[in-house]
């Protein structure tokens, strides 16, 4: 069976079989999940779908990318304590692993529903690549900068937003 989003807070619930994620309930507030299968020597090639935004605004600023196993899933922000590393579809920047980029205009337009954000994460040699609808985007994250072992993670932060997992997408 493919992976499937397994740890998740009271916040969040899971549906479509483990691939659907949707935070359900809280403030507006960052809450980390995460897959179950634990990636760490080869190449990996996932996307995940922006399903809906918030319920109240259809924002929908969000964290997609992967963590270290074991993050708390009643609290957010892990690419602040080097535990994560994302790519924020609110600004199209990238988070976590010292790496600080400047702030982008045109925020809340990178991402909309439907679109979907593909990762590949080449374990041997530490780096992320990032996708939009199948082509590459923004920064990377350059071998050296992510430590093994990691899951599939996301960070959902308003109640309605949701996201679909597709855990074996080939990308170049």
């Amino acid at each position: 069976m493919p992976d499937a989003w397994d740890k998740f807070g009271k916040t969040v619930e899971v549906s479509g079989e483990g691939m659907v994620l949707t935070k359900t309930s809280g403030g507006n507030y960052s809450r980390h999940a995460a897959a179950k299968e634990l990636l760490s020597s080869g190449v990996h090639s996932w996307e995940v779908e922006l399903t809906s935004g918030a319920t109240q605004n259809n924002n929908r600023d969000m964290f997609i990318g992967v963590a270290a196993p074991g993050c708390d899933v009643e609290k957010g922000d892990h690419h602040d304590k080097g535990k994560a590393w994302y790519l924020r579809t609110h600004d199209g920047n990238v988070y976590g692993g010292d790496i600080d980029c400047e702030d982008a205009a045109k925020k809340g337009k990178f991402f909309l529903v439907g679109d979907r954000v593909g990762l590949r994460l080449d374990c041997n040699d530490g780096s992320l690549r990032f996708y939009k609808n199948g082509e590459p985007f923004g920064e990377q994250f350059p071998p050296g900068t992510i430590s093994m072992p990691v899951v599939r993670a996301v960070e959902l932060k308003c109640n309605g937003q949701s996201v679909t997992l597709f855990p074996e997408v080939q990308l170049a």
